[in-house]
């Protein structure tokens, strides 16, 4: 017997979850002392794993989940990791941490956190099992590669699959709905913000009678971290931590974090919370009252308001784009724990009416939806990004970008995406080939987050503030850069004289495969030859 695994790996929480194919759903696995049940929405709690992982170097344990407890965060016997997902993703640096006589980079904890779940899975389901994991989708071939070189291996698991999670949560909901019904996704978690539109269709592979075509899809690095980023700069600087001690600054503001995503949660429901500190070393408290009134204000003030609805609205008009307008939409689900932020629920309110929008388990939907995939609920997607290649302009002289495909494209494709010629640039060349990018802001994405959280040695955060010339640099990303040449001219090329015909077409494993036909010798040298994979 095979049992069927979703994988949710998120910023703040983890949710491992098992496909059921009786009731055509994925639902949480419980994973005694890793996990605990938070609330979701009004009246309902949901089993997360806390995606944390504390190593105690004087007896080598290394707890993660539930096993690290509020007090570990200060104990100065244990070195505590969290938000360690942003390290993948490249959202934070990875600022190596001494634990004891070595020193752990967030990237290994994240590693060690992730392959600890997944053992704890595999001894609790005692099966032959199938695990598909999710991704996000700003990166999403690092995030795999990692998953499959680095996590899969430390665990010895030997079959995995990864999604991205935007198109989990679709599958999570599509069991709710019926075939014809187009609905949209509101992801909002502590990462990100990813917004889908998806459709049921007919499939006949899938033996729930139905898949999900993902229609449009848009987000922004904006998320649950970033808020809390946002309200702890304001409260440091109300509280008036000490400024001339960075090291008790930033143990401060580790704290303050911590003690922020607590007030964040409970705003949710309360009008004020409370927020205190304590400097471990000298004793001081620093304590004010944060209310919801302020919270919201902040979160305008900084733009994130803003920045959702204009998301959402980005979402609408991709889909109008593909057919499907606003109108057509017959449910909206929200996704994630920010999504529990009232002033977040107002947002999508305003675009939708209240009977339409869902919050059913926000923190278990991503994991139940990789479930469904594990399970066999039919994909249908499209690739999020354009790719271009970079070639010298033969007017200028300089460097230029042509895209060969588009954001928006379905796979797999029959016929070509693109045809171009290439020629040698000198004579005598033998190696010839192409620079393939990913433009990974410009459709898909917003910008980046105006904001880095930086984690010390010691375990303490602080904030630095990103230029827009940084931004720029992150939202080109050259994909073939170990491996940019792939075709052998024999006998070799003659400068600016056309040499190869390509034909780059997108197959079923999304990758971009290239057949070359070779114009001196009037013969085909490649055919559908894998050059980069694409998301």
């Amino acid at each position: 017997m095979v049992t069927r695994i979703g994988l949710d790996f998120g910023t703040a929480n983890t949710v491992v979850a098992v496909w059921d194919a009786d009731e055509l759903h994925g639902r949480p696995i419980e994973l005694a002392g890793l996990d605990l049940l938070r609330p979701g929405a009004t009246g309902i709690t949901q089993r997360v794993i806390p995606s944390v992982i504390a190593y105690a170097p004087q007896t080598g344990q290394r707890l993660v989940g539930a096993a690290v407890t509020p007090a570990m965060f200060d104990d100065h016997t244990y070195a505590v990791f969290q938000s360690t997902k942003s390290v993948i993703t490249q959202r934070v640096r990875d600022i190596a941490r001494r634990v004891g006589a070595t020193k752990i980079h967030r990237r290994q904890a994240a590693t060690d956190l992730l392959s600890d779940i997944i053992a704890a899975t595999l001894l609790a389901v005692d099966d032959d099992t199938e695990i598909v994991a999710t991704a996000p989708v700003e990166a999403f071939d690092s995030y795999r590669d990692w998953i499959v070189r680095e996590v899969a291996a430390q665990v010895g698991l030997s079959r995995v699959r990864v999604v991205d999670e935007a198109t989990a949560a679709a599958v999570g909901y599509s069991t709710k709905l019926k075939l014809g019904d187009t609905f949209l996704v509101f992801d909002f978690g502590a990462g990100t913000l990813d917004i889908s539109v998806a459709r049921i269709i007919d499939s006949s592979k899938d033996p729930g009678g139905a898949g999900v075509r993902v229609v449009a899809k848009a987000g922004a690095d904006l998320g649950g971290d970033s808020i809390d980023l946002i309200v702890a700069e304001h409260l440091a600087d109300r509280l008036r931590l000490p400024a001339n001690d960075a090291r008790r600054r930033n143990l401060l503001f580790g704290q303050l974090l911590r003690t922020v995503e607590t007030a964040k949660v409970a705003l949710t429901q309360l009008p004020e919370h409370t927020v205190s500190v304590t400097c471990q070393e000298s004793g001081t408290t620093y304590e004010t009252v944060l209310g919801r009134d302020t919270f919201e204000a902040l979160l305008a003030s900084n733009g994130v308001t803003e920045r959702v609805k204009r998301v959402v609205q980005s979402a609408l008009v991709r889909a109008a784009g593909m057919g499907h307008d606003a109108g057509d939409i017959s449910s909206v689900f929200m996704v994630g724990g920010a999504s529990l932020i009232p002033a977040v629920q107002r947002i999508v309110h305003s675009y939708f009416p209240p009977g339409m929008v869902h919050l059913d388990r926000p923190l278990e939907a991503v994991a139940a939806g990789a479930a469904g995939i594990a399970g066999g609920r039919e994909l249908h997607d499209h690739i999020q990004h354009n790719y271009l290649i970079r070639h010298v302009d033969r007017t200028t002289g300089q460097y230029r970008f042509e895209c060969i495909v588009p954001a928006g494209i379905e796979y797999p494709t029959h016929e070509p995406v693109k045809t171009l010629t290439i020629r040698a640039i000198r004579h005598g060349q033998h190696s010839l080939g192409l620079a393939v990018y990913e433009q990974a802001h410009a459709t898909y994405r917003e910008s980046s987050s105006e904001l880095e959280l930086i984690f010390d040695e010691n375990g303490g955060a602080r904030v630095n503030r990103i230029s827009e010339e940084q931004q720029q640099e992150h939202s080109m990303l050259w994909l073939n850069e170990n491996n940019p040449t792939f075709l052998d001219a024999d006998p070799p090329g003659v400068a600016g004289e056309d040499r190869f015909r390509l034909d780059f077409r997108i197959d079923a494993q999304k990758r971009l495969i290239v057949s070359a036909f070779d114009i001196g010798q009037h013969r085909w040298v490649l055919t559908d030859r894998p050059v980069v994979r694409l998301s």
